[in-house]
């Protein structure tokens, strides 16, 4: 059997191909993009993951000593650590490995895009199930990086994407933050280090003896 390829067949496919092969093309740009951008999305929460971590790494011997206990009750509290995660993270091999190497050219933010940041301070929490509101150290991660954008795809998405990732990290306050927020805990401090300086007439507080004493007052400060 015998087929005949006239010149209207080859002519046909030619403009399918035509039609098809663009299309083709934008969608085979389209998931190569959109897997960098997802890449890109998973390093840039990984690296505030890591920021959350490292901001929560203390120093026991300045946060949790009687150096921080006296600046507080002195009016001097100590600042709260704060540590911002490298944004070159973003485009090292792994954060937590050292020492890190690049990644391949192809899995690398858009030159100078990302950056990081972080804010800390304290917050109170009034959460349910709370039998008082509690104090707690806050820490806010910000991590962001943009990615280029295939010059095939511009025109729909724009010419970089950006993807950016925040966390919120809580941990117990330091011993300059709870002299400093608790009324109660810094006037019995300084009453144990020098009872000269309790003010005339004011009763002495006593010594915690028991872990049921009741909730503390957060001062108005905090």
């Amino acid at each position: 059997m015998q087929h005949i390829v006239t010149r209207g067949s080859r002519g046909q496919a030619l403009i399918e191909t035509a039609v098809a092969l663009p299309v083709f093309l934008l969608v085979m740009f389209g998931v190569v993009w959109a897997l960098q951008a997802g890449v890109l999305g998973e390093r840039v929460e990984m690296v505030a993951r890591y920021g959350g971590m490292v901001t929560a790494e203390i120093n026991p011997y300045q946060q949790y000593s009687l150096y921080a206990a006296y600046s507080a009750a002195a009016g001097a509290p100590l600042p709260s650590a704060c540590a911002t995660p490298p944004p070159d993270l973003i485009k090292d091999g792994a954060p937590l490995a050292a020492p890190a190497s690049a990644t391949l050219g192809f899995w690398q933010p858009a030159n100078n895009s990302a950056t990081a940041g972080a804010v800390c301070g304290k917050t109170v929490s009034n959460g349910l199930g709370l039998s008082a509101p509690m104090l707690l150290g806050r820490a806010a991660i910000t991590v962001s990086a943009s990615s280029d954008v295939p010059t095939t795809l511009q025109p729909f998405v724009g010419a970089q994407t950006q993807r950016g990732a925040t966390l919120n990290s809580f941990r117990s306050p330091d011993m300059a933050t709870l002299i400093a927020c608790y009324p109660e805990m810094q006037a019995a401090f300084e009453h144990s280090i020098d009872p000269s300086t309790d003010p005339a007439g004011a009763a002495v507080t006593p010594p915690i003896a028991t872990f049921a004493t009741g909730a503390l007052t957060i001062g108005g400060g905090c």
